[in-house]
Formats: structure tokens, C-alpha cells, sequence
């Protein structure tokens, strides 16, 4: 999403993915159906967020579930509402989606490089990345970097957790990884 808002707004993207794809945690997550997002009122939405829901209105009142419905319809993907209010893709896969929207992105600019993890910075600063490659480390030049290293969620998908001690090498803060794709509060 990143890349559609900076590619949008004139910028030159550049995707970097360890993995030999894109998408594959989004393939993933929609192997269940590809849930989109929930049709109920937006009060009864937000209430869903308990105590962090003041945190969130502000997010959702850019990008609600209407917004995000128009977004997969400008994919030309079609959408329906299930029994349980849960809004999904009609043929309930997300490779179409996604292949639809990375046609977009390539449309809009956005390049993208595979199997290229990101190692960290070179010792000059924070303005050129190093990256691990097939065809051995290369060093990039960047005006501004958008680190999307997916947790430590799903190792066999990419999400390694490997950015958080790069990251602290260089004295980031980073808080532990918590669960943060559930609907419940935990006591």
C-alpha cells in the first residue's frame, strides 16, 4: 500500500522483497477465504478495537471499509457481503486481487527487485541499503526508506523478525512482537 500512495504521489518506488514473489503472505492469508473487511455500521467496526479504538478512528475515518471495498472494486474485483456481515472477493481468492494489483503498481512505476533481503545500512549512514542477493551483496541508494518486514509472523513466508536486530544494532527502538491480527483483547 505504500508503494501505491508514494508511486501515486509522484515518487520513484522501488520494491525489495527477499522472497522469489510477491504477495506470498497475502496469498496465504486469502488460502481462508480472503475476508476483506466487515459490512456493520462503523461504530459497531471501531468497537471492535477496544481500548486501542481512539487510536484507530483516526485511520479509519481515512480508510474505512467502504474505502477499502472501492479500492478492491478499482481492482476489478467483485465483492459480496457473507452471512456473517464479513465482506470477501466473489471467487473468494486472493490471486486475482493480487495479480491485478501488481499490474497497477508496474503500471504506476513501481519496480520491483526479488530475492534481495535487506541486510541493513552501509557504514556511510542511513541513506544507501545493503541487500543480500543471488548474485551477492548489492549496495542501493535511497532518499527514503519504508521498512514492511512483516514481524516475525510467518518464517517460511519471509517474515523472519530478522529487521528487529538490525534495526537495534542502530540503536532503533522496537518494541517485542505481539499478535496484532486478532479481534479479542488479552488480560
Amino acid at each position: 500500500m505504500a508503494a501505491e500512495v508514494l508511486a501515486a504521489g509522484g515518487a520513484r518506488v522501488d520494491v525489495f522483497d527477499a522472497m522469489p514473489s510477491v504477495g506470498r503472505k497475502f496469498l496465504m492469508a486469502g488460502k481462508g477465504g480472503m475476508n476483506l473487511t466487515h459490512s456493520e455500521p462503523a461504530d459497531a467496526f471501531l468497537s471492535r478495537y477496544g481500548a486501542r479504538s481512539a487510536n484507530i478512528a483516526p485511520l479509519l475515518a481515512r480508510f474505512d471499509a467502504g474505502a477499502l471495498s472501492n479500492w478492491v472494486h478499482g481492482l476489478g474485483v467483485e465483492t459480496f457481503v457473507g452471512s456473517s456481515g464479513r465482506v470477501f472477493p466473489t471467487d473468494m481468492k486472493a490471486a486475482p486481487m493480487l495479480r491485478a494489483w501488481l499490474h497497477r503498481l508496474r503500471a504506476s512505476g513501481v519496480t520491483f527487485h526479488m530475492r534481495h533481503r535487506w541486510l541493513g545500512w552501509d557504514d556511510e549512514g542511513v541513506s544507501t541499503s545493503r541487500f543480500a542477493t543471488p548474485s551477492g551483496e548489492k549496495r542501493i541508494r535511497h532518499d527514503a526508506l519504508v521498512l514492511a518486514s512483516g514481524g516475525a509472523s510467518w518464517p517460511q513466508l519471509g517474515s523472519d523478525g530478522g529487521a528487529r536486530a538490525i534495526l537495534a544494532a542502530r540503536c532503533v527502538a522496537v518494541r517485542p512482537f505481539v499478535p496484532s491480527n486478532c479481534g479479542f483483547d488479552a488480560g
